[in-house]
């Protein structure tokens, strides 16, 4: 069983129709209901970084660069770095779980410098893993403007103690076809991930900000 590219337009269609103007840009949400898994077992989980073909255009994701030397100078010129810790900033942080928690939860990638890799798990790693985030290393000699630009554009899905999955997708300035085209990417990144892939997928809506979900329509009338 797949989904037909047509279903995630016409959802997207639907959840635009049904949005009341604001006075901020809405984004539109992707969730997945699973269905015939267990994740009551740890190895039935997983976490899944997804860069998004279309991006987000405003609603790009906010970066983290823990760095140190060259690397942190060049990080901190680099458009789409929201922050730049050094090796002293990071290991201040050793110890102290409510500033730990305060800056995993402000951020939604971390790209980190292979030398500070040490420093950043001992001050971070535990706040970082109960949110499902991953360092990302900063490889020697990297593109690092390249590598920004990618986790800007990418989401995570979660499958963790609930069976439900969610993230962004786009915005309401988008064309719908980018947004369903996120929408698209992401669920079959999921359904790959599952045993067996779409048939583990009970459900999939699409809903903006404000608005009602949308469902979009499977094989089968499911």
């Amino acid at each position: 069983m797949s989904i037909r590219t047509e279903a995630f337009v016409k959802a997207v269609q639907a959840a635009r129709t049904g949005m009341k103007k604001r006075n901020f840009s809405q984004s539109f949400e992707l969730i997945l209901n699973v269905k015939g898994l267990d994740v009551s077992k740890p190895e039935k989980r997983f976490t899944e970084q997804i860069e998004l073909p279309n991006g987000l255009v405003e609603s790009r994701r906010k970066i983290c660069v823990i760095a140190t030397g060259d690397t942190a100078l060049r990080a901190s010129k680099t458009d789409g770095v929201d922050r730049v810790l050094e090796r002293n900033e990071v290991e201040s942080l050793v110890g102290n779980k409510k500033e730990a928690k305060r800056l995993a939860s402000g951020y939604d990638h971390f790209l980190v410098d292979t030398p500070v890799m040490g420093s950043a798990a001992r001050a971070l790693g535990a706040a970082l893993g109960s949110r499902g985030k991953r360092p990302v290393p900063i490889t020697p000699g990297q593109d690092l403007g390249d590598l920004v630009r990618k986790y800007a554009k990418t989401v995570t899905m979660q499958l963790r103690k609930t069976t439900q999955l969610s993230c962004i997708i786009g915005t309401e300035k988008m064309k719908d076809e980018d947004v369903a085209g996120n929408a698209e990417a992401v669920a079959r990144r999921v359904a790959d991930k599952l045993e067996k892939r779409f048939k583990n997928i009970g459900s999939i809506y699409i809903k903006t900000t404000m608005g009602s979900p949308v469902k979009v329509a499977m094989p089968g009338g499911k």
